[in-house]
């Protein structure tokens, strides 16, 4: 999600600047880079989580010159990274997206709050509540499939928000006209990341940060019963 930052006043530019910088660097602090560096194959998922995102963002919309919208597949790098991980590669990403379509860089700050920040914070949530039984279906479909979807819904309102503070009530009140349009993208975006998170956990679940291997697939489940 990229916000032309033209229609952005300077104070409302200047919050979200120094929210990402906040965010960056809380994430910069707390990313387990330890472990990172221990398993190099980690540092291979999270450059190609980064090149993935970057390659599904370039498929935008630009809709007038005052957004560009793509769908955001945050929900799965974050339960795949882990929030730290996820924002920073993220935000790599973004960049890689704004040097590629040559968006000039002060669209950055809102591109990673709204884009970024929002639904790999709500994922991150969303996943840590999910309830604690051995089915990995509750996983996959709670926190991939309906954790994308609802992501989506929650930067489409955040968008809207920005731009009612932005004094751009025209752009809202023709956002507000087509909202049946979202339901466009809450599919496609719940069923990516649904697809990735369940791929990724039936293959490669030593690689999901926040899944849980021993809950799901323990020794009984592995062995069978006696």
């Amino acid at each position: 999600m990229l916000i032309n930052p033209d229609i952005l006043p300077t104070g409302l530019l200047v919050a979200l600047s120094l929210l990402t910088l906040l965010g960056i660097g809380m994430a910069l602090r707390h990313a387990p880079w330890a472990a990172l560096v221990a398993v190099p194959s980690r540092i291979h998922l999270v450059l190609g989580a980064c090149l993935g995102c970057t390659c599904l963002w370039l498929l935008s919309v630009d809709l007038g010159g005052a957004l560009r919208v793509h769908l955001l597949a945050m929900t799965s790098m974050t339960l795949l990274l882990g929030w730290c991980l996820a924002v920073l590669a993220g935000a790599l990403a973004l960049l890689l997206q704004v040097l590629l379509l040559g968006e000039p860089l002060l669209s950055l700050p809102a591109g990673w709050v709204l884009g970024v920040a929002l639904p790999a914070s709500l994922s991150s949530a969303l996943v840590a509540r999910l309830p604690r039984q051995q089915n990995l279906f509750v996983y996959t479909l709670g926190g991939g499939f309906f954790g994308g979807m609802l992501c989506t819904l929650a930067v489409a309102v955040a968008t809207l928000l920005t731009l009612w503070l932005a004094g751009e009530v025209e752009l809202v009140r023709r956002g507000l006209d087509v909202w049946p349009m979202l339901a466009l993208l809450l599919f496609p975006e719940g069923f990516i990341n649904g697809m990735l998170v369940t791929a990724a956990c039936v293959f490669f679940p030593e690689a999901v940060k926040t899944f849980d291997e021993q809950l799901y697939f323990g020794e009984e489940d592995r062995n069978g019963p006696d």
